[in-house]
């Protein structure tokens, strides 16, 4: 979405919204997606959002809408609560090599975040992109019916 004009954002995260507030509220909410954003790691006031082990210094606009709708909805920025080597944090390598970043996201409402175990890049799954495939591990404990 980073070439996208504000319109369009706006129209899919309005779209987003309504999606999320159609959803019951006992569900369990993942948001799962390439939002060509990065989200600054040291953002203060918002440490329920976002973990200290995202890998972006700085918050790009994109990343201010993914950071804005997380925190209005109660969501957390899970890849960010988990530390692993930059390899397994990148999810986008640019085609000439040299430039990597974090882009791509798992998020989770905060009453399911105990339920996320890991997220993580796997470098060697073969998918057809400049993306790498993030492996996000979860863990969801059912009561037995009476």
């Amino acid at each position: 979405m980073d070439n996208a004009d504000d319109a369009f954002k706006d129209a899919f995260y309005d779209h987003l919204q309504g999606e999320l507030n159609n959803t019951p509220r006992h569900d369990v909410i993942l948001l799962l997606g390439d939002f060509n954003e990065q989200v600054d790691r040291d953002l203060q006031g918002l440490e329920h959002v976002i973990g200290p082990f995202g890998t972006a210094t700085q918050t790009i606009e994109n990343g201010n809408r993914l950071i804005n709708f997380c925190a209005a909805n109660g969501m957390s920025i899970g890849n960010t609560f988990y530390q692993h080597k930059d390899i397994h944090k990148k999810t986008w390598r640019h085609p000439d090599g040299r430039v990597s970043n974090e882009i791509d996201y798992v998020c989770i409402a905060k009453r399911w975040r105990s339920s996320l175990l890991d997220v993580k890049v796997h470098r060697g799954a073969d998918v057809g992109s400049d993306h790498h495939l993030l492996i996000a591990k979860f863990r969801l404990r059912l009561k037995r019916l009476p």
